[in-house]
């Protein structure tokens, strides 16, 4: 019997080591995630004002410029991603860009 109880405490010692080296590695996993910032405006290549309601795409996702044109977007992982912006009556413009850290991007576009 005092057998059986020792071999139970030590299996169940084991087993909750083994959970929590678990959990740490998980843990480890979710901080080397990283996640960039992409920020940058919008404006008319000729006369330079802002352009609010731009559709800025990445990787098949839109975000909008705002109304001063300015645009945030905070969950983009790191490498290459392929732009495009769009507005009624512009050029599209599209720009391949190879993230490391945070980035600006600034863009003007052509009127058709």
């Amino acid at each position: 019997m005092r057998t059986l109880i020792m071999f139970a405490c030590a299996l169940l010692i084991s087993v909750s080591a083994f959970a929590s080296t678990d959990r740490k590695s998980e843990n480890k996993n979710k901080e080397t995630t990283l996640v960039l910032q992409l920020t940058g405006s919008v404006v008319d290549d000729k006369n330079k004002e802002t352009l609010a309601g731009a559709a800025i795409i990445v990787d098949g996702k839109k975000y909008y410029s705002d109304l001063d044109g300015q645009f945030t977007i905070t969950d983009v992982n790191p490498g290459k991603h392929e732009v495009k912006v769009e507005l009624i009556s512009y050029e599209p413009y599209v720009i391949e860009i190879d993230l490391t850290k945070n980035q600006k991007l600034n863009v003007s576009l052509l009127q058709k």
